[in-house]
Parts: structure tokens; C-alpha cells; sequence
């Protein structure tokens, strides 16, 4: 993977689900946090946080916490219990998690480019693992937003959750999907002459 330019290194990323078990050192996950902030120099002090979950108890302990909510939800009430197992165990297999919170804001103009910068450090931080072999899932499910999840992960008052991002090293790339083209995704203002 190295040596590669930014626009390959964008266009080759891919989110990993299935990950090996190798554990995933602390250390690394510090220099990549490191290097990603440094690419946002919008971001000020104590405008996020992350909790890391970086060993089998953390991990299982987090795995607890999404669990719960998952049984809880409306979907999870329709899962067979033994699915539902199979999740439990996916997630705990997941050799380390990363989850990110952004403070808020005086206002919600501030509030939004702080979260807004936030996601852009947790892009980075997922180019520059990629770049190392490490592989990551950004999770944002909607049963991840209950209050019993919140209060797991620590979240504050005058914070946002984020999101998760799963991490672990991987053994097969999978392959790309389809992207629909920008210019589908766009919209060009024509102006009204008066």
C-alpha cells in the first residue's frame, strides 16, 4: 500500500467487516490519531474525545453496551435470538473500536463545523490506516443512539456521538462497488434575470 497518492489511496479504501484477529496496537492508533489532526487544523482543543476499546475486555464491554441496545430496538425484537448471537460474537471478535464523540457548540452553526471537522478527521485517520494495512468500518447504526449506550461510552452532556469506527487488520480487499457519478449528485443554479 505505500506510495500510493492521495487519490488512489481515496479511490482504493474500503470499509472491512471481516478482520483477522491480530490485535491492534494502542501505539498505532495514537500516530494515526496524531498524524489525521494534523490534517484538520480547524479543529481546536477539547472540541472531541474518543474511547478506545482496544482489548478483548474493552472490546466485549462495548460489545455489551451495543447488544442491549440492539435486543431493545424495534429490528432487534424481530431478530431470532441466535442471529442476534451472531452478531454479538462479530463484534466482539472486532480487535479494537474507536468511538468518537465532538463537543458542542455555543450554537448550532458552531456545533455543525466542529462535528463537520470531526468526520473529517475520522476520514483521514481511516486513509492513513488503510495506508498501514489497518482496515475500518464507520458505524453509525440507528440503535447505537439509545441513552443506555450513551451512558456506557461515557458521553457528556455538551456532547455529540459521532460515530464507531471498528478497526482490525484484514486479508482480503474486498472489491469496490459502483459510485454514481458526481454529476448526478449535483444540481448547477441557473439565476433568474430580472
Amino acid at each position: 500500500m505505500k506510495g500510493l497518492n492521495v487519490a488512489d489511496l481515496i479511490m482504493e479504501r474500503r470499509s472491512i467487516r471481516k478482520c483477522t484477529t491480530r490485535p491492534v496496537e494502542q501505539e498505532l492508533v495514537v500516530e494515526l490519531l496524531r498524524n489525521a489532526l494534523r490534517l484538520q487544523p480547524s479543529l481546536e482543543n477539547g472540541s472531541w474525545r474518543a474511547v478506545y476499546a482496544g482489548t478483548p475486555e474493552a472490546s466485549k464491554e462495548l460489545t455489551d453496551y451495543i447488544y442491549v441496545q440492539m435486543t431493545e430496538s424495534k429490528l432487534g425484537k424481530l431478530i431470532p435470538g441466535k442471529l442476534m448471537d451472531v452478531f454479538k460474537k462479530r463484534f466482539s471478535d472486532i480487535p479494537a473500536h474507536l468511538v468518537v464523540m465532538a463537543a458542542k457548540g455555543p450554537d448550532r452553526p458552531s456545533s455543525d463545523r466542529n462535528y463537520a471537522a470531526i468526520c473529517g478527521l475520522m476520514q483521514s485517520f481511516q486513509l492513513l490506516g488503510w495506508e498501514r494495512g489497518l482496515g475500518m468500518l464507520w458505524d453509525t447504526d440507528p440503535f447505537l443512539y439509545h441513552e443506555g449506550f450513551f451512558q456506557g461510552i461515557g458521553l457528556r452532556e455538551d456532547e455529540t456521538f459521532v460515530g464507531i469506527l471498528h478497526l482490525g487488520y484484514y486479508d482480503k480487499v474486498p472489491k469496490s462497488r459502483r459510485r454514481t457519478p458526481a454529476e448526478r449528485k449535483w444540481t448547477v443554479l441557473q439565476g433568474s434575470v430580472t
